[in-house]
């Protein structure tokens, strides 16, 4: 079930998403061929899993849109329809909080990581704010689509509630 018309934003990560999708099978296709041509091409499995992660988080904000994500909704879906929606809004309150204080964290961590030129152990030796700059970005932009699917619910609720005699 949707929530509504999909924002530029949500389309605009899942689009980077698919691109992502396609370096990543570019690199490891170049991983593959260079193996067999027992020549070393590290990029493949630690770019790989940079690309993972930001692909994952950039994508997110849909899933929220689309409900895409595993739900648990048979008690719910026995309420009454105001019920229904008042749980439904309160739930999009609490998860507007959950996602600020990981992007507070995340923020916190990556900037702390930034400061102290913290990479990870690989060969490469990638920074490790690299990565969480893509998973910052991913929930910003989750955020934003938390507070306009509330944003909506809300006016439909209210205005469905106007509308009653």
């Amino acid at each position: 079930m949707e929530t509504g018309k999909a924002r530029w934003h949500e389309r605009a990560g899942v689009f980077a998403s698919a691109a992502l999708l396609i370096v990543l099978f570019g690199l490891l296709l170049t991983d593959v061929i260079l193996r067999w041509l027992q020549v070393e091409f590290y990029w493949g499995s630690e770019g790989g899993g940079l690309l993972m992660a930001w692909m994952i988080f950039l994508a997110l904000p849909m899933v929220m849109r689309t409900r895409g994500h595993i739900a648990t909704d048979f008690a719910v879906a026995r309420l009454p329809v105001d019920l229904k929606a008042v749980l439904g809004m309160a739930g999009h309150v609490l998860m507007i909080a959950y996602l600020a204080c990981l992007v507070w964290y995340c923020a916190d961590l990556a900037h702390s990581n930034w400061l102290s030129g913290a990479r990870f152990q690989g060969i490469l030796r990638l920074p490790m704010h690299l990565v969480q700059s893509g998973i910052i970005f991913g929930l910003l932009l989750m955020l934003l689509s938390e507070l306009l699917i509330l944003y909506e619910e809300a006016r439909a609720f209210w205005g469905a509630r106007g509308g009653r005699s």
